[in-house]
């Protein structure tokens, strides 16, 4: 079977600097990856606990400060742009499929992929 959709998305532009982002970040930022991951993991544990942890408050300003250090980066900037931008036309793709098949579905804001 052939994935022609799949092979328009993943030959743009778009697809391609996504792809070459991910490298670039994933060697340039892996302090500050694991320890946006470690915060991050912190947090949801605790978040889903808070009446075990006193220091929730300290958890989330953590989390929140590596999050910032980590997004503020201009690869990963670019990169998240990128990410939406190439969402935003799977999901309009998708809506437009499924108007094609039938009225009655209702239009998505987003996907979950």
């Amino acid at each position: 079977m052939e994935n022609k959709y799949v092979d328009i998305i993943v030959n743009t532009e778009e697809f391609k600097r996504l792809k070459e982002l991910k490298i670039i970040i994933d060697n340039k930022y892996t302090k500050e990856i694991i320890s946006f991951k470690r915060c991050e993991a912190n947090y949801l544990e605790a978040s889903e606990n808070k009446q075990y942890y006193s220091n929730f408050d300290e958890i989330q300003r953590k989390f929140s400060e590596a999050k910032a250090v980590l997004y503020n980066k201009e690869e990963v900037k670019e990169y998240l742009k990128l990410e939406r931008e190439i969402q935003d036309i799977l999901t309009n793709d998708f809506n437009e499929l499924k108007k094609a098949i039938s009225p009655k579905f209702v239009d998505k804001k987003t996907l979950k992929l």
